[in-house]
């Protein structure tokens, strides 16, 4: 089976080595020639932490090399990228192919309506997670430190029907996913945006003192994890809405990593994956570039759709603008670009469930 990975950042170099290492045949694409010129100069991919060794991994910003022959084509850019991503692909996708979206941050939607507007109509399998699989960080280029590989993540596919094949195909690879309901259960159990936007605007203070921190045992204080909570009350109101199998945060962290404290406080001060990961140092950073954008601002439209009071998402998302003095919205991730717009919870998910 031939894997192509779509983005070479922490999480795509993490997964080529993974994916090398099970003897699979793997080809990892960037746009940055730069960056996959370093790869290649360094002959793969190094990894250390949960894994350990080098993979001599085959880099390239070539598109025509990279969509020749894969089977499944893995994207693990950031969700700013995902609409030219499926605009990119779009002329070599075959019949058959798996797109696998880690994490989702409404990928699969995304994918299907930019597919929909392109007029693709081949049949893919358009698949996304809740969470990127690895926890992970690029010491440079061409070397990754694994902290950990998640030992239960759920997935979806659009429509939720083909979830059964997707699986299949990658349980040797990652037994460890589990199929859930729609790809809005995966996309909003994204805790991504919930834990990172609080922490980042309530430290920014620290963020841009040069001083070095660690994200979530220094950055999240017991009265910061309270935003969170009321900030992930919100999303948990928007699955009851849609009536769709969504995990509180809390419940997230123990399914992820097996941390078993009764608070979310408790459990990201306690979790071993989260003690070494520093804090950015600055706000140009995909924590308000991806997190608001891409997983706030679509979480604000929904929810007001389907008439959740989203006063804590609206409030960050204001007070980020505010901070970095611009408009975050504009161009922001919509219900529109989703094929969401005007649709009530009961035509969400027939959407979902079926080929809409």
């Amino acid at each position: 089976m031939n894997f192509t990975i779509i983005g070479a950042g922490n999480g795509g170099q993490s997964m080529a080595a993974h994916l090398n290492f099970l003897k699979k045949n793997v080809i990892l694409y960037d746009v940055q020639n730069d960056l996959i010129d370093k790869i290649n100069k360094n002959g793969g991919v190094e990894a250390e932490g949960v894994i350990e060794g080098f993979a001599p991994v085959e880099a390239t910003s070539d598109l025509n090399k990279a969509m020749d022959k894969p089977d499944i084509i893995m994207v693990t850019t950031t969700g700013t990228a995902h609409k030219n991503v499926a605009k990119s692909i779009a002329p070599f996708i075959k019949d058959g192919q798996i797109i696998m979206i880690f994490p989702g941050y409404w990928g699969a939607l995304e994918f299907r309506n930019t597919f929909k507007e392109l007029q693709v109509n081949k049949q893919v399998y358009i698949a996304e997670t809740e969470s990127l699989i690895y926890t992970t960080r690029a010491i440079k280029p061409g070397h990754v430190r694994i902290r950990k590989i998640k030992e239960n993540l759920e997935f979806s596919t659009l429509p939720s029907e083909h979830g059964e094949v997707v699986k299949k195909s990658l349980q040797d690879v990652y037994p460890q996913l589990t199929l859930t309901d729609t790809v809005l259960t995966t996309t909003l159990n994204n805790c991504n945006p919930i834990f990172h936007v609080p922490i980042t605007l309530f430290n920014v203070g620290r963020i841009e003192s040069d001083n070095e921190f660690f994200f979530y045992p220094d950055g999240g204080t017991k009265s910061i994890v309270k935003v969170m909570e009321k900030l992930d009350k919100e999303r948990l109101e928007i699955g009851e809405k849609l009536k769709i199998n969504l995990s509180s945060c809390n419940e997230l962290l123990k399914r992820f990593y097996k941390v078993d404290e009764n608070n979310l406080y408790d459990n990201l001060q306690k979790n071993p994956a989260y003690q070494t990961g520093k804090a950015p140092n600055s706000l140009n950073y995909r924590y308000i570039y991806e997190d608001i954008p891409y997983g706030l601002n679509p979480m604000l439209e929904l929810g007001e759709s389907l008439g959740v009071d989203m006063r804590t998402t609206d409030l960050l998302i204001k007070v980020a603008c505010l901070i970095k003095d611009e408009n975050l919205q504009e161009g922001a991730l919509g219900l529109k670009d989703l094929g969401l717009q005007d649709l009530s919870a009961k035509e969400i998910s027939i959407l979902l469930k079926g080929n809409g």
